[in-house]
């Protein structure tokens, strides 16, 4: 696979201005609506390099001034559009996604080895290897399992016209002893495999943790495969992967606020504009199995009540990201999380019951694009329970921007990808490749 990275030096229809590296397309691209499609016919050699570029172009006035951004408010969103007429006689299909591209998933909820999406083929899979619904999965109903030392498990897809791609999956250990190990591996050939990730026993805490696996240093084929391999001593010793998914990815989040609670108090993290502001049954406490380090957040009772605020105003596209997990609550008791954009009308945007009782921490992630960003832009956490004895735990808190596009555009034999920062109607084109 052959990647120019032309930076835009291809946008002929567009006046465009260099500026430190990166490519300036101004404001005015909203006078450019779908009469673009008309640019008629280019010379034969490049018919469809030139449809590819006005595709780019297309969405790039769609992001700015044709709504597309209403469609594409939480990360991994993604929306597929063809022209409305031909270009050089070819048709231009595109895609625009926020922060990644998914380009192939399974949360393995199918219960089989053909779930999922975007893959050349279905799991390959050997010895102690299932999918099932014991052990707790990450979410939903199943997970995949290895055992001892015989676990195998194999799939491929296509990324000959990929670029930037990420491996990123939920995995946790449970039970390892020394000298047991699984392994992720990747293989560009399905012959020749490279080892990307390994687990020993210091990973046995039976608890799921987030990967992201950067592949761009591999060669992107039409069958690429990934694999993971358990070498452990006994059925007795488990290895689990949930949620998969392989992705262009856009942009790393860039994090407003955070607060991990390991101050112990409610004056830590940083990026606030204030501390936490407590009443009720609310502590930082460090008991209770906090999703990692010392200390975490709990609520309890009907009073447990946190807030705090924070200056959301250059902020893009901004998610609440935290971890969470509910402990003895009965019919009838609820904790919720709410947000204001002015500290006296709170919107709830999750609400936890009893059917989330298990005493397992979860990751939550919450796009807040409809909401304005203000100066004082609050979050909040609020528990409704009967007594005391009722828990509501949160842990790792942040605040993330994630204001970059991705555009892939595909006309006859030529594809363009192209990332694209906006900020106040000016389209920054952080990257640009034909592939």
């Amino acid at each position: 696979m052959k990647i120019n990275s032309e930076r835009g030096a291809a946008l002929p229809l567009v006046l465009i201005a260099v500026v430190l590296g990166a490519i300036v397309v101004p404001a005015f691209l909203g006078h450019i609506d779908s009469s673009i499609i008309g640019s008629g016919v280019y010379a034969d050699a490049i018919y469809s390099e030139y449809a590819s570029d006005a595709g780019v172009e297309h969405a790039i006035w769609r992001l700015t001034d044709g709504g597309l951004t209403s469609n594409l408010t939480y990360a991994g969103s993604m929306v597929n559009y063809s022209l409305a007429e031909a270009i050089n006689g070819l048709t231009t299909n595109i895609t625009v996604s926020n922060a990644w591209q998914t380009i192939a998933s399974d949360n393995f909820n199918s219960g089989t080895w053909t779930g999922g999406t975007g893959w050349t083929d279905n799991w390959t899979h050997s010895g102690e290897s299932v999918v099932t619904t014991s052990g707790t999965p990450y979410e939903g109903t199943n997970h995949l399992r290895l055992r001892s030392s015989t676990g195998l498990v194999s799939r491929s897809v296509d990324l000959s016209h990929q670029v930037d791609i990420h491996l990123r999956f939920w995995a946790k250990f449970n039970s390892l002893e020394t000298w047991d190990t699984a392994i992720c591996q990747v293989s560009s050939d399905g012959v020749n495999w490279s080892t990307v990730y390994t687990w020993d026993n210091s990973y046995s805490d039976n608890i799921y943790h987030f990967y992201d696996i950067d592949l761009s240093s591999y060669e992107m084929t039409s069958r690429f495969w990934i694999r993971f391999d358990s070498n452990m001593s006994s059925t007795g010793d488990y290895f689990y992967v949930d949620k998969l998914d392989i992705v262009w990815l856009l942009a790393n989040p860039v994090t407003f606020a955070w607060d991990d609670f390991e101050s112990g108090n409610w004056t830590g993290g940083a990026g606030w504009t204030d501390n936490w502001t407590h009443s009720g049954y609310s502590d930082v406490i460090w008991w209770s199995s906090p999703y990692e380090g010392w200390y975490h957040l709990r609520l309890r009772s009907s009073t447990g009540d946190v807030r705090r605020s924070v200056d959301l105003t250059q902020a893009g596209i901004v998610h609440l990201r935290f971890w969470a997990k509910v402990d003895s609550f009965e019919s009838g008791d609820n904790a919720v999380c709410q947000v204001s954009a002015n500290g006296t009308s709170w919107t709830t945007v999750y609400t936890w019951t009893r059917s989330h009782s298990d005493n397992t921490y979860h990751n939550y992630d919450i796009s807040l694009a409809s909401f304005p960003m203000t100066s004082r832009f609050w979050i909040r956490f609020d528990s409704n329970a009967n007594n005391t004895n009722d828990y509501f735990y949160v842990d790792k808190i942040e605040l993330v921007n994630l204001d970059t596009f991705g555009i892939t555009v595909k006309a006859g034999d030529k594809v363009i990808k192209a990332k694209v920062l906006i900020d106040d109607g000016v389209v920054t084109i952080l990257s640009w490749y034909y592939v």
